[in-house]
């Protein structure tokens, strides 16, 4: 199983997210911003921080059953 490329979507889709947020933040900063950065914007942003943690090691565990089970097969 590969996850190069859900990753790789997830991964960029943060960091673009990150980008908008960071532009939104210089000119948006009353109360409602920061009731939004706490409650929407931060949960999500860790969130997909980790889920890319697990992904990466999934994909760690994945090698190593396909290299076990190769070399079982041989």
């Amino acid at each position: 199983m590969k996850f190069g490329a859900s990753r790789s979507q997830l991964y960029d889709a943060q960091k673009t997210a990150r980008a908008h947020w960071l532009v939104a933040t210089e000119t948006w900063n009353d109360e409602a911003q920061q009731a939004h950065e706490e409650k929407v914007w931060q949960p999500w942003d860790d969130a997909a921080s980790k889920v890319l943690r697990a992904v990466d090691q999934l994909s760690v565990v994945f090698v190593q059953i396909r290299q076990e089970c190769e070399f079982i097969d041989e």
